[in-house]
């Protein structure tokens, strides 16, 4: 009886080295799926936030060219505030049809 128990008793250490492996492989397969989801959902959120970003803007540069072009219409000088490197500056914006022919003729004499 004693070769028997002998027999048996290694085989089962082996079994539950062999479980703690597939324990440890299957926790850390299941850590590096979560992280490598999570990178990517964040990659998808950031995307998204993005395109939404940039169709926000482009929709507002839109919006502001039709203002501009609506009330230059109203043949009333607009004024554009814009600044650079050399501080703040403004330009006036209007419609060369609301001009005079007397100031349209200084315009091209200069």
């Amino acid at each position: 009886m004693e070769n028997i128990s002998e027999i048996t008793r290694p085989t089962l250490k082996q079994k539950s080295k062999s479980n703690k492996w597939y324990w440890i492989l299957g926790i850390v397969l299941i850590l590096a799926l979560g992280y490598i989801g999570d990178d990517k959902y964040s990659d998808y959120r950031y995307d998204k936030e993005e395109k939404l970003y940039q169709d926000g803007a482009y929709m507002g540069y839109n919006q502001v060219v039709i203002q501009i072009v609506e009330q230059v219409n109203t043949c009333k000088p607009i004024p554009l505030n814009y600044k650079d490197d050399t501080g703040n500056h403004t330009i006036n914006v209007l419609k060369l049809e609301c001009l005079s022919d007397k100031q349209l003729g200084c315009l091209y004499n200069e």
